[in-house]
């Protein structure tokens, strides 16, 4: 599908009536926009009485399958590699390297990227094209589960995959979704995001409740999810975004405009839900004021980190225009970079604090111990769960620009970071880090339910 971009590229020499016909082409974007998430989101564990019969025949049908399938790979493993596929369809939420470098160090186990395109009208060529570039040179072994000059999603079945790991739970083909590959596979997801609020999506009856095994970011996730959905196939491992802290790398620095040690180093990192989903995004009261913070702290040099759905719903909500965002970006430049991508943590490692809407960047921020300005505005539409409520009430909770500026003046050019030590007592009773990876739990999971020694 087109984007809005698209529909009126040819007009924006017209004029007025260039202008209109863009105003016009963003309110129709926009209800098609809604109108996909509404069917990808809203009432998606709602299930019909209806269809509830038949819902049940199918997760019998699918709990036998893992019964065989398990059976049959555990005398497989004695004697062959057991095959591995990552499903991924979006590189910004590709975060299980570090498992897939345990499998691969493995006498047991053989890894496989299978890179597919996401069923979408946000998704293009390019950025399946860029996705697959991204692994051939990473050095992994990758395939396309996806024929683009076909324009056809390719049956997983024709890479013999024993176990397929999930990138995430939206946007797959039905050829590819959890209930067709679990005719001939064992399925498993790891979060791409670390779930901080209260909502039904960390927990959907057509994706987490069929698969084989859900691995869930803490102890606590794992009891909610029990006790509201009555899950029976989560194990809890951590989240393995976290295991990015324990990389031994020096971190890249080259991301940085000014890496000099007298530069206090700022990520802003703004989220996309302006209208829709949980409603956290707070650009249209503060993206400008951002550029003006940093014009007014010399001393500062900042990276700008959107969430990878940013671009999209900037500009289909009406909030910019394409132009009026390609010039917001390049504003940027006097004061940083513009970074986007999947790993960010060298991004964490290296930076003195986080300016931030977004979820599950909070979370993921957290261990680095390092203060947070939390962007909020009054109208958002969910809470935060417990276990977020804890992390987010160490953070600097900012309502205006005039409370940003103050706090930001006093914690970061000052040097007074009051909630320092409020951050380090949470740490230790959350204990999001421990002596071993989550990716670690994952994989001798995986050795225990195939009987490998």
């Amino acid at each position: 599908m087109r984007t809005v971009d698209d529909i009126f590229k040819n007009v924006k020499k017209t004029g007025e009536c260039g202008s209109c016909l863009q105003k016009l082409c963003h309110f129709f974007f926009q209800r098609r926009k809604n109108a996909e998430e509404a069917r990808m989101f809203e009432k998606i564990n709602h299930i019909p009485w209806i269809k509830r019969f038949r819902f049940t025949k199918a997760k019998k049908r699918i709990d036998s399958s893992y019964a065989q399938h398990l059976q049959n790979l555990q005398k497989a493993a004695k004697h062959r590699k057991i095959h591995v596929a990552f499903l991924v369809n979006e590189i910004s939420k590709w975060h299980c390297d570090t498992l897939y470098d345990l499998l691969e160090n493995s006498n047991h186990f053989e890894p496989l990227i299978l890179v597919t395109k996401r069923v979408t009208c946000y998704d293009t060529a390019e950025e399946f094209n860029a996705t697959v570039s991204f692994f051939k040179s990473a050095d992994v072994h990758v395939e396309c589960a996806y024929d683009a000059i076909e324009h056809k999603y390719l049956d997983l079945k024709i890479f013999s995959p024993d176990i397929v790991f999930y990138e995430q739970p939206w946007s797959f083909e039905y050829i590819q979704s959890v209930t067709a590959v679990a005719n001939f596979a064992l399925t498993c997801y790891t979060p791409y995001c670390f779930h901080m609020m209260c909502s039904e999506y960390n927990y959907l009856e057509l994706f987490h409740r069929f698969l084989w095994k859900y691995f869930v970011e803490s102890p606590w996730h794992l009891e909610s999810y029990k006790g509201r959905f009555k899950a029976g196939n989560c194990i809890s491992s951590g989240s393995l975004h976290l295991d990015k802290y324990f990389s031994k790398k020096v971190p890249n620095v080259d991301f940085w405009k000014d890496a000099s040690p007298a530069k206090k180093i700022i990520i802003y990192a703004p989220h996309f839900t302006f209208t829709t989903q949980h409603r956290v995004a707070t650009f249209p009261q503060n993206g400008q004021f951002m550029l003006n913070l940093a014009d007014m702290y010399p001393q500062t040099t900042w990276v700008l980190r959107p969430h990878p759905s940013f671009d999209q719903s900037v500009v289909a909500d009406g909030i910019m225009t394409q132009q009026e965002l390609d010039e917001y970006y390049a504003a940027w430049e006097k004061y940083g970079t513009i970074i986007r991508g999947g790993d960010y943590f060298d991004l964490v490692k290296t930076s003195d604090c986080l300016i931030t809407d977004c979820i599950s960047f909070l979370a993921d921020y957290f261990p680095s111990g390092k203060p947070v300005f939390h962007l909020r505005r009054s109208d958002q539409s969910r809470e935060f769960n417990d276990f977020g409520k804890d992390i987010i009430g160490t953070y600097y909770q900012i309502y205006s620009n005039a409370e940003l500026e103050k706090l930001f003046s006093r914690v970061m050019i000052d040097g007074d970071d009051f909630m320092a030590s409020q951050r380090l007592e949470q740490m230790e009773k959350l204990q999001l880090l421990s002596d071993e990876t989550a990716s670690k739990r994952v994989f001798d999971h995986l050795q225990k339910e195939l009987k490998i020694q």
